[in-house]
């Protein structure tokens, strides 16, 4: 590398109390309360002008800086900055960076937003000194490229995608996003339908995701997608891809009960049944098939698995709370102590009066990681409480 050489290399024991892996690094390097700023309130687009932040931003690896606060200034230095480090090793790079073969190397995941996440890779030398990256430097490559205009190839962004093996990785989201934006959306549709009878099952979950979101808006191709998608229903022997074609399906259907879907409610793994349960959602929102998608998520709500019984209590509680079949699906999860169904169920007797649940639901609101969806689940409590204060009143 040609970087500078000691931006990413800082003190021993310095920042260590900082919260977060990305707030650790920026605090040693002099960024701590603008990057704070951004993740707690956001930035005004002047931050894109502060060239030293954007560059040490581009060499850390902080995708969650540079999204969406790029200025012409900064952002071809920034794109060299960043591929950079898309083809060397990572730990190697730490390494000779601190000078130190022998140093100490940690690895966690951790999350870049909600949904996203990347490895953070941190080296300590034998005097303390660290250094620290996190694994985003392609997608911020492929996000400068895209704003440039010259994107790479769908092939190219499907290999970086497959690169990374970490789950909800923004490199592999970033790729798929990009994929979905190229102005011929028919050649894409069709690139992606070749390639969802890949061999390789990740290059088929690759490109599910990036048909369900060409599903959105006038989906191109609907007919030939649905004809494939189809057939992938009945032939996918991968959980997490049929996950995606089951969703995909949904996307590119009106509303209704959908007999591919429902042929999956009794499927092994959970993670499919669970997709079920979450995609009735679509027959519950049709008068006509509302109540045979209300006995199916009933059904599901007894499912030896937390999870699916979670989905379905949250579809039934979101799109039918009147229905019978919902509060039959409350009552029988009532004392459940599955750290899924619990909240699930505490909400929907808190939305049905119970200030007990209510009071509890807030506690379990509050002791959850930030971010979160039970931590957001603070502000129904909440809610609820304030209309039960206020029917009491």
């Amino acid at each position: 590398m040609t970087a500078v050489e000691d931006r990413l290399v800082h003190p021993a024991e310095s920042a260590v109390d900082e919260g977060s892996a990305l707030l650790r690094a920026a605090t040693a390097a002099g960024y701590g309360t603008r990057v704070r700023e951004l993740l707690d309130h956001g930035w005004p687009d002047s931050a894109g002008y502060d060239t030293e932040l954007m560059l040490w931003a581009a060499d850390y690896g902080a995708y969650q800086v540079i999204h969406n606060r790029l200025d012409e200034y900064t952002t071809k230095p920034m794109l060299h900055l960043a591929r950079g480090w898309v083809d060397v090793d990572p730990v190697a790079e730490l390494k000779r960076r601190l000078d130190d073969a022998h140093a100490v190397v940690q690895r966690q995941v951790v999350a870049v937003d909600v949904h996203e996440n990347a490895e953070c890779i941190r080296a300590t030398s034998a005097d303390g000194r660290w250094i620290q990256v996190q694994t985003a430097h392609l997608a911020i490559v492929t996000y400068i490229e895209e704003l440039l205009g010259i994107g790479a190839s769908l092939d190219e962004l499907k290999a970086r995608a497959l690169l990374d093996r970490i789950p909800n990785s923004v490199n592999w989201n970033q790729s798929w996003h990009s994929a979905t934006k190229r102005l011929d959306t028919v050649a894409t549709t069709r690139w992606a339908m070749g390639v969802l009878q890949d061999p390789d099952a990740r290059a088929r979950l690759f490109a599910a995701e990036v048909l369900h979101t060409l599903a959105v808006g006038p989906a191109p191709c609907r007919d030939e997608v649905l004809l494939l998608l189809r057939t992938r229903l009945t032939a996918e022997s991968d959980a997490d891809v049929l996950t995606r074609v089951i969703t995909a399906f949904a996307e590119y259907n009106d509303l209704g009960l959908l007999p591919e879907i429902v042929a999956h409610a009794e499927h092994h793994d959970p993670r499919v049944r669970r997709q079920v349960a979450e995609e009735l959602s679509s027959a519950l929102m049709n008068p006509a098939s509302m109540s045979a998608g209300a006995d199916l998520l009933a059904a599901l709500a007894s499912d030896h698995d937390g999870r699916v019984r979670a989905s379905a209590i949250r579809v039934l509680c979101t799109h039918a709370f009147e229905h019978p079949m919902t509060g039959r699906a409350i009552a029988t999860n009532r004392d459940d102590p599955d750290p899924y169904v619990r909240p699930e169920v505490l909400s929907a007797m808190a939305r049905a009066g119970d200030a007990t649940a209510c009071t509890e639901l807030a506690r379990l609101a509050d002791e959850a990681e930030p971010g979160s969806q039970l931590a957001m689940m603070a502000y129904d409590a909440e809610h609820w409480a304030l209309k039960i204060a206020s029917a009491d009143a």
